[in-house]
């Protein structure tokens, strides 16, 4: 049984920081699969951008406390416009350290407005509280757009590897009271081999990629529309066809579902 995108997180006591490593290939089997189905004609390059996004999406839920829901939208300076989404949850976290989640994302290429700066605008739920914040990014390297948005929204530092020839991820994420001058020096990519540096091992995040979305969620918020609405909505076809903008899965909600009952 696949474990999904699995997130390692190791305390590291003295110089406070959380050393999390991220491994996609079980997560990557499903990934494809869905885009395959749902986003066939995704660019090679904005599909590595989500799976890179992704990866460091999985490092900072794994550095917060649980059942806290985070959404980020990405907007990637380009040719032609596009934006990148991701959005997950820890789930609960068990005495053991073991949490069960997910991690879902889309690329977005309808209707995208051409911007000549990149950003991250993130927003994460918590105890019914909603947050949110915007970060403009000097680069369009997604890594380095993370660190951006850390520095200035978290207002502490995060180091990404990101490797090259595996679907593998490591971050340094900084604790509060870090050691600053070690954060900014250490040898990320190294880290984990480094018997030098004591580590305690804390959380083990496993993510599936998977949505939640239906035509039956949709539903209730059609019925809230006019007549009108609907028939302009609909124009001359039987059906609607809708794509979720969380996953990119597509399905079709009838005209007939919301004629009056006879």
């Amino acid at each position: 049984m696949s474990q999904g995108l699995v997130a390692t997180s190791e305390y590291i006591p003295k110089h406070e920081g959380l050393l999390v490593r991220v491994d996609m290939s079980d997560y990557l089997i499903d990934y494809y699969l869905h885009r395959k189905d749902f986003a066939p004609d995704t660019l090679p390059e904005h599909d590595e951008k989500l799976k890179e996004l992704i990866a460091c999406f999985a490092i900072h839920l794994s550095a917060r406390t649980g059942r806290e829901t985070h959404a980020w939208t990405v907007h990637v300076v380009s040719d032609v416009p596009y934006s990148l989404f991701v959005t997950g949850n820890t789930g609960e976290i068990d005495e053991s350290g073991v949490a069960k989640g997910y991690i879902v994302g889309h690329v977005l290429t309808d209707h995208i407005r051409h911007t000549d700066v990149s950003s991250i605008h993130a927003q994460f739920t918590s105890r019914g509280k909603t947050y949110n914040s915007i970060v403009r990014c000097d680069s369009s390297d997604i890594a380095k757009m993370v660190e951006q948005f850390y520095a200035q929204s978290e207002q502490h530092p995060l180091r990404l590897v990101l490797s090259q020839t595996s679907d593998t991820a490591i971050g340094l994420v900084a604790l509060p009271e870090y050691d600053e001058e070690w954060i900014a020096s250490i040898d990320v990519e190294s880290l984990p081999e480094n018997q030098d540096v004591p580590r305690t091992p804390m959380r083990t995040c496993c993510f599936a990629f998977e949505c939640d979305c239906s035509p039956e969620k949709l539903i209730p918020f059609f019925r809230t529309l006019s007549q009108q609405a609907l028939d302009d909505l609909y124009g001359a076809d039987e059906e609607l066809h809708i794509t979720c903008p969380r996953c990119g899965k597509q399905f079709g909600i009838e005209r007939k579902v919301f004629e009056p009952e006879q």
